[in-house]
């Protein structure tokens, strides 16, 4: 289901961008090396700092509400991470972590003191739960690192009970294979053709998010900028600097969530971000 439109100046704008702050990256021999290099301690905020993170993520948030108000039900979070998702849940929600990398998942088991979580280690093709037990899985820019991503959607309806959800996101904009070597993606997706795997493996999508493509683009070039700034400051002795943190770069990311939210939720068909209801087996 790979992304397959032509490729405009933006997108060769991207590939070279990406080729860019990649170009020191060490070269593993296996997958557990490429990504036990995703994280490091004190990452979580970092992560949180960044605006396109926190807007994202605080779907998370509104579809928890949405399905289950303050109640409690059990939330698999599938390629956890650093668990940063459990910061968007609330303290009555059943959390389990599963991430692939020892390194991020021990790292993860400290982050988030006073909250109620299980992590575990493991990953597709078979994930450490067992089957109709969970009420929302949440995968999030995950299913595109894995080779057979039909067999994870299919491990991942095993898991939901009838009627649970999937709340699932993905890369939507071009592909170019370099992906693969640069950030270990197979492949990027087009909102009908996840709606189609999706449903071949027993969900049904009953809600597309927007996602705002091209002012996300036009986001990123200018958050290269500002990192760009963060390196010659830290480089000049202020070593702890980070451009996320300050009061600068604060004020941008209210206002950006203030315009998003006045631009409505309308239902975006081309998403890459939706929340599938798996769909009960057919009556006998």
């Amino acid at each position: 289901m790979m992304a397959t439109d032509r490729p405009g100046v933006l997108d060769y704008l991207d590939l070279w961008a990406l080729r860019l702050v990649k170009a020191r990256r060490q070269k593993f021999a296996d997958d557990s090396g490429f990504y036990d290099t995703f994280f490091e301690a004190g990452d979580v905020e970092k992560y949180l700092g960044d605006v396109r993170n926190s807007v994202r993520l605080a779907r998370v948030a509104e579809v928890y509400r949405t399905l289950f108000g303050a109640g409690s039900a059990r939330v698999a979070d599938v390629g956890c991470g650093l668990g940063v998702v459990l910061r968007f849940l609330p303290p009555g929600a059943d959390y389990v972590g599963i991430e692939y990398s020892g390194h991020s998942l021990a790292l993860a088991r400290g982050a988030h003191p006073g909250r109620k979580a299980r992590f575990e280690q493991g990953g597709f093709p078979h994930l450490p739960l067992e089957a109709a037990s969970v009420d929302l899985a949440i995968c999030l820019e995950v299913v595109e690192h894995v080779a057979d991503d039909r067999t994870a959607f299919e491990e991942l309806a095993r898991v939901v009970r009838p009627g649970g959800h999937l709340l699932v996101s993905v890369p939507g904009h071009y592909y170019w294979p370099d992906y693969m070597r640069l950030i270990g993606h197979y492949r990027h997706y087009r909102g009908d053709g996840l709606a189609r795997l999706l449903a071949e493996s027993g969900f049904r999508v009953v809600r597309r998010f927007p996602q705002f493509h091209g002012f996300w683009r036009v986001y990123h070039y200018f958050y290269l900028v500002l990192k760009a700034v963060e390196m010659v400051v830290r480089r000049l002795g202020a070593r702890d600097f980070s451009i996320l943190a300050t009061p600068f770069y604060r004020a941008i990311a209210r206002r950006i969530e203030a315009a998003l939210a006045r631009r409505g939720q309308a239902d975006d068909r081309d998403s890459t971000y939706v929340l599938a209801r798996r769909e009960p087996p057919p009556a006998a």
